[in-house]
């Protein structure tokens, strides 16, 4: 028997292609909710050291695959050059924050109902940790808009089902939420 391995998830030997923007606020960012750690990213607009500017707010889910093709798992989407380009032609710019993704629990943290077969329930808790855990520290270490008009959510695929259902479940706090598919 052979065995050959393409790849590690997380391990490419590609050069890192995230903008000098983005920066790896944490690896071990502590979940409460979930008993769990996870990695999360941030990324400030490129005037956010010489200003005194508040930002708006976007947190996005599958933080991995958001800035850098080395740490993605399904193609980088190229969100930092994205804001990078429109920063350079006016946009006012704002912060995102990417949340890596479980893993393995993937689709029991994007999901908050259980599905026999493919797992789920852990939905709540995940939105929770957003709100009341990550988003207080970003607003209190960041210079943000905190109100619902300036904060969003957005994801792709199951990223995008927790993503309508956090603003949903906190429309207080989500005023614009992104899905996609």
């Amino acid at each position: 028997v052979e065995v050959a391995i393409a790849g590690w998830e997380g391990t490419s030997s590609a050069p890192s292609t995230a903008s000098p923007q983005v920066r790896i606020l944490s690896d071990t960012f502590d979940i409460p909710q979930l008993n769990r750690k996870r990695r999360i990213w941030i990324y400030l607009p490129k005037d956010y050291n010489i200003t005194a500017k508040l930002y708006p707010v976007l947190y996005m889910h599958d933080g991995q695959n958001l800035f850098d093709k080395k740490t993605s798992f399904s193609g980088e989407w190229g969100v930092d050059e994205t804001l990078d380009t429109l920063f350079d032609r006016g946009d006012y710019g704002c912060i995102v924050v990417g949340i890596d993704n479980g893993g393995g629990n993937r689709l029991n943290e994007y999901s908050p109902w259980v599905n026999t077969q493919y797992g789920g329930g852990q939905g709540d808790e995940y939105i929770e940790f957003i709100v009341k855990n990550l988003k207080p520290h970003i607003d209190k270490n960041y210079r943000t808009f905190s109100d619902k008009d300036h904060t969003g959510i957005m994801g792709s695929s199951m990223g995008g089902l927790i993503s309508m259902y956090a603003g949903i479940a906190y429309p207080d706090v989500f005023g614009k939420i992104g899905a996609f598919s």
